[in-house]
């Protein structure tokens, strides 16, 4: 079985047995910047660092092709309204911690008693916290607001 690359818990995987793929994959990085009105002059923009990463990408999710869509659906919103953020790896490069910042399904064929066979999910990932004072914080609050 070969594996592509994993979302949290999610492998991308391309076997005889079972194939769940992504297409699509766009990364967007930006910076920050803040812009200082100055009285009978041009604002000065000051670099204040860089933005989080964003990645958008779409999963198939084919009955044929061993991944049944509504589980595959079911995996994905569990893992959006986990609070967590979740590992990307595609072809061994890590691209860090992502959540899930929305999920659009289309659901593309189904069975006369209407469970979906076909659906494609494309995501949007939004990068998460890599460390610091910040994702000490965010574990802390997690750990007292259970």
């Amino acid at each position: 079985m070969a594996i592509l690359g994993i979302l949290g818990t999610l492998p991308f995987v391309c076997s005889s047995e079972r194939v769940l793929t992504f297409k699509d994959l766009s990364k967007q990085t930006k910076t920050r910047w803040a812009t200082h009105e100055v009285i009978g002059r041009k604002p000065v923009v000051e670099y204040i660092g860089p933005d989080a990463d964003t990645i958008s990408l779409t999963i198939r999710l084919d009955a044929s092709l061993g991944m049944a869509p509504a589980a595959g659906l079911l995996l994905l919103q569990t893992m959006q309204e986990s609070g967590n953020s979740h590992i990307l790896i595609i072809g061994g490069e890590h691209f860090g911690r992502f959540v899930i910042e929305s999920i659009d399904e289309d659901r593309k064929y189904h069975t006369g008693q209407g469970i979906p066979l076909v659906a494609e999910a494309k995501l949007k990932l939004k990068e998460a916290s890599s460390g610091g004072i910040l994702s000490l914080i965010d574990g802390i609050t997690r750990l007292f607001s259970r």
